[in-house]
């Protein structure tokens, strides 16, 4: 009977770890997500606040998402893709569109009020071979970013 007692808290104890495990981090699910219809529009937000912007694509035709400019106090986290249609995928469909998503993080506020002027985040879409040769790029999202100090 007293084995019984520690495997039946060991097995409690793995249910509750398992739980916790299949939760998605606290910062990815308080991230405001922007799409295409953000662009020309100008947010605040705090210092230590994450945010993702999420725009789809077509990189299978050479044409992706790339960050053109950073404001100051703002860091890409992470750049990922996935297909607008993961099942045409799995049945072998070629090309189609993605989804490019940029995690960032607000990590400063400026000093002073004047130095938040101007704070743009531009990303561009464009082939970068073409881009590098001089060609404007085919789209432009752009989004002002005022970071405030945080509380």
């Amino acid at each position: 009977m007293n084995t019984i007692k520690p495997l039946a808290l060991l097995g409690l104890g793995l249910v509750a770890l398992s739980s916790c495990a299949s939760q998605p981090p606290a910062e990815k699910s308080k991230a405001m997500i922007f799409t295409v219809a953000d662009s020309g529009t100008t947010k605040s937000l705090k210092t230590g606040q994450s945010f993702e912007v999420k725009l789809l694509g077509t990189p299978t035709a050479g044409y992706s998402w790339e960050v053109q400019t950073l404001p100051a106090g703002v860091v890409l986290v992470d750049k990922t893709s996935e297909p607008e249609n993961p099942k045409g995928r799995a049945q072998g469909m070629v090309g189609g569109n993605d989804w490019t998503s940029f995690r960032f993080k607000t990590i400063s506020a400026p000093v002073d009020l004047q130095s938040s002027a101007g704070q743009a985040l531009v990303l561009r879409y464009a082939r970068p071979w073409e881009f590098e040769a001089g060609k404007p790029a085919e789209q432009i999202w752009q989004m002002q970013i005022v970071v405030k100090p945080g509380s």
